[in-house]
């Protein structure tokens, strides 16, 4: 399925495309240990494209979902859609990065420890602009999960294509044509999900971020299924979507728990 969306919105995806270039994510995970996976060059390009700009109101969110999913394309590092959150929460506060003294660190399924967590004094939103800081999030976020979802999708119909078993291209199978089009219907609704959240005005979506998260998982091991043997070599790239979909379903979920912490104060 293809989304119909306007001409600006085209332009700012391929701006934000154009910023990410050549880059890739590193293959070569540190499993067990605290990592840093920003880059500051890859931010700096994409904060001339726009992007940190995106988070004071509303009338951007299309533009924000518009980029997240060009992020998740490139499982670009979570760290560039945390912006949104750097927003006064009643003294307490969330955010991407290394594990600080005012933190929590939630250890991450990949090991890269991008998650951190403090919820010492959280409570309500204090004000307009720090709501509308969480709807961006929230907006990156399903982007981001719709972006990962969408590309591990077309990694594993090219591979489908062009790998042979039986005298017949692994495509021509049953199995795996119902095994992809599950993933392609879940990778639609993620992105129908994102596309909502442009024009919510409610706050943080707790139920579609955590079923978006799961779906992604789910996306991305069917990608490992079709693949094979081949999809868990470091040289793919496949692995390298896989993790980011675990950090960042357990990201949202440590966001939308503090979020839920906040309202019962």
């Amino acid at each position: 399925m293809r989304f119909q969306v306007s001409d600006e919105l085209n332009l700012f995806a391929d701006s934000v495309r154009t910023a990410i270039g050549d880059w890739h994510a590193p293959y070569e995970p540190e499993l067990g240990s605290w990592q840093e996976d920003r880059d500051d060059d890859l931010s700096a390009r994409l904060t001339a494209a726009g992007w940190a700009g995106l988070w004071a109101g509303d009338e951007l969110l299309g533009a924000v979902v518009a980029g997240g999913i060009e992020l998740g394309r490139a499982a670009a590092p979570a760290s560039l859609d945390s912006h949104a959150l750097a927003v006064p929460v009643r003294g307490g506060g969330l955010g991407l990065g290394p594990p600080s003294s005012e933190a929590r660190p939630e250890i991450t399924l990949d090991g890269s420890g991008t998650v951190r967590v403090d919820v010492s004094a959280i409570g309500q939103l204090e004000d307009v602009a720090a709501a509308s800081c969480w709807r961006a999030w929230n907006a990156a976020t399903l982007a981001y999960f719709a972006g990962l979802a969408g590309r591990t999708l077309e990694l594993a119909v090219e591979h489908a294509r062009a790998r042979e078993q039986f005298g017949a291209p692994l495509a021509a199978l049953a199995a795996v044509q119902s095994r992809l089009a599950e993933a392609a219907m879940a990778a639609d609704a993620i992105e129908l999900l994102a596309w909502a959240a442009a024009s919510n005005e409610g706050g943080l979506q707790e139920p579609e971020l955590r079923w978006s998260g799961g779906a992604c998982c789910e996306v991305t091991a069917a990608a490992h299924q079709v693949h094979g043997a081949v999809g868990f070599a470091l040289e793919t790239g496949l692995h390298v979507y896989y993790r980011r979909a675990r950090s960042m379903r357990a990201w949202a979920a440590a966001a939308c728990a503090a979020a839920a912490c906040a309202a019962a104060r």
